[in-house]
């Protein structure tokens, strides 16, 4: 489709979720340093609603559609899937990759990109105009996956944009670096990542939740992907997680006394003096 077909044609838009422990509800067991993933419940990666949001921007000024796709080592709780769909999102697909044989930037990003072929397949589609990634997972924070996936589908990307526009078949982006903003136009297909400065997510309404259910929800396993095959992706160079745990922390437990508030001061510049906080 070239700049021309885009511009009278309504966009297909795919969005990329990640579905993780909430991070504003994660804590450290006490005993290990780990993550207690048992009592953080599962939410949309904060980037990935950004994304979606922006996603529905787009489709509803140009009369667009949205698709979101995810890679799942399980199956997430099924009212946070239907948040995506209440938001206004089409269709959720889940890839279900059971073994967790992606489980690095570069074979997540392949296996996404064999997602997007079949999915566009499945929706008739030749091909996604756009691609819209969060900038980051909320949960690993590499920022890796969207410019890996963008190459894996051979298409040109734009990164931490924070605004984004669609005419006359040209995609318009601006993106913040540093002391200056830049403006980058391109012709799609593309793939865009976005952060949390680019909008603020919608809260879907009650009716919005009641007829999320109604909408396509599918499930794919690895080897229905196009083009995949699993001793190549294991194949694969990887980076490996060992471990994951917070540093031991020990409260001190001293009180600080006196009987004025300059007495105070000056027990409190003594002990930290006495433990190195603070050099005289």
């Amino acid at each position: 489709m070239t700049a021309t077909g885009i511009a009278s044609t309504p966009p297909s838009i795919l969005v990329c979720l990640k579905f993780v422990p909430d991070p504003a509800q994660l804590q450290a067991d006490s005993a290990t340093g780990r993550p207690d993933l048992a009592r953080a419940p599962i939410r949309i990666s904060t980037f990935d609603e950004n994304a979606i949001e922006a996603a529905l921007r787009l489709a509803a000024e140009h009369a667009g559609r949205v698709v979101a796709m995810s890679l799942c080592a399980q199956v997430p709780p099924k009212d946070v899937v239907l948040k995506a769909l209440a938001m206004g999102v089409a269709a959720v697909y889940l890839v279900r990759d059971d073994e967790r044989l992606a489980h690095d930037p570069l074979r997540v990003a392949t296996v996404l990109a064999a997602a997007a072929r079949t999915i566009a397949a499945r929706e008739s589609l030749a091909r996604w105009d756009l691609v819209i990634c969060g900038e980051a997972s909320a949960d690993e924070y590499n920022q890796q996956v969207g410019p890996r996936l963008a190459a894996s589908m051979n298409v040109p990307a734009v990164t931490y944009a924070t605004a984004l526009s669609l005419e006359g078949g040209v995609l318009r982006a601006e993106r913040g670096i540093e002391d200056r903003t830049e403006v980058l136009e391109l012709e799609p297909p593309a793939l865009i990542t976005v952060g949390t400065e680019i909008n603020t997510a919608r809260m879907p309404t009650v009716l919005q939740i009641m007829g999320a259910g109604r909408k396509p929800l599918v499930e794919l396993a690895l080897a229905e992907l196009a083009g995949i095959d699993v001793a190549q992706l294991e194949a694969l160079p990887g980076i490996e997680l060992l471990d994951v745990f917070s540093p031991p922390s020990v409260r001190k437990r001293i009180a600080i006394s006196g009987d004025s508030a300059g007495e105070i001061a000056a027990d409190l510049l003594r002990r930290l003096g006495i433990d190195g906080e603070v050099t005289f």
